[in-house]
Order: structure tokens, then C-alpha cells, then sequence
């Protein structure tokens, strides 16, 4: 009888141990689990964040190509109008270096052929001034059909978009490889 107590007693000591260490395995179990949603949770806040500030990146990257699209447009129209303005600068010293020239031959008809002369150069004048404002209005209408088309912005911000993100997936599967 005194075997069969400690027999039993063995018995039961084992039981106990045996659930303990499957409750311990259960905490573990459990802790395990908490632990990786955690880790999850992380990474998907992780992963918002980068979405959320690569956006943040494309954004600015759009406002300031359309804004140097801009700042492009008012130096290419400002030195289109000092073109002009010297080309007609240079014009008037040549009219007047020939009118100069011709002064002394045609005497008698100097009054006649100076008006002419200024009615010529208003004339290019008015020309030269008009191409400006044509290839303004060209390049003007390019860039505002350009911006007006949402279709083509979110084309050109999406293009934008996958490039940078198919540079920073190289970067991360060239991270890991190496």
C-alpha cells in the first residue's frame, strides 16, 4: 500500500507538472501571438506612413514642376520680348545708319522718305510684337491645356509615382539580396 501511495503520488506529481507546462505552453502560446499581431500592427502603420509620406513626396514634386513649369514660361516669354526689343534696338541703328546714307543723296526727298522709313518700322515693329504674342499664346495654351487636363496631371503624378516606387522596390530587393 505504502508503494501504491508513492505510485500515485508520482502519478499526480506528473500530472501537475504535465499541466503546468501545458498551461505555461499556452501563456507562451498566447504571449507569442499578442506579440506577433503587435509586430504586425507595426508594420502596417510602418507601411502607411511611407505610403503617406511618399504621397507627401509626389505632391511636392508636382507643385514644384508646375511651378518651374511657370517660372520657365515667364523667362522664356521675358527673353523673347529683350530678343525683340534688341533686334529692334539694332533695327533702328540700321534704318537710321541708312537713312543717314541716304540723307545725303536724296535731299529733296528726306521728309517723304523718313516717314516711310517709321511706317516700315512700326510695321515690323508690329510684326515682331505679334510672333511674340503668338508663340506666348502657343506655349501659354500647351501648358495650361497641359494643367487643365487633370487626365494628363494624374497621368504624368501616377508615372511619377510608379517610377519612384519601382526605384525604392530595386533599393529594398537589392537590400535584401545583398
Amino acid at each position: 500500500e505504502y508503494e501504491l501511495g508513492i505510485k500515485q503520488m508520482d502519478i499526480e506529481r506528473m500530472r501537475a507538472e504535465q499541466e503546468e507546462r501545458r498551461k505555461t505552453m499556452a501563456e507562451e502560446a498566447k504571449h507569442n501571438q499578442q506579440k506577433a499581431q503587435y509586430q504586425d500592427q507595426l508594420a502596417r502603420k510602418r507601411y502607411e506612413d511611407q505610403l503617406s509620406q511618399q504621397r507627401s513626396v509626389n505632391d511636392e514634386n508636382l507643385r514644384r514642376q508646375e511651378e518651374s513649369v511657370k517660372k520657365q514660361e515667364a523667362l522664356r516669354k521675358k527673353t523673347i520680348e529683350y530678343e525683340a526689343q534688341l533686334k529692334h534696338q539694332n533695327e533702328m541703328k540700321k534704318l537710321e545708319a541708312e537713312l543717314k546714307g541716304k540723307a545725303k543723296i536724296e535731299r529733296e526727298n528726306r521728309d517723304i522718305r523718313l516717314e516711310q522709313i517709321k511706317v516700315e518700322a512700326a510695321e515690323r515693329r508690329q510684326t515682331i510684337l505679334e510672333s511674340i504674342k503668338t508663340a506666348g499664346s502657343i506655349l501659354g495654351t500647351g501648358i495650361n491645356t497641359f494643367i487643365s487636363d487633370w487626365d494628363r496631371v494624374t497621368a504624368a503624378a501616377a508615372g511619377i509615382t510608379l517610377f519612384a516606387f519601382g526605384i525604392y522596390a530595386a533599393r529594398q530587393a537589392t537590400g535584401v539580396v545583398g
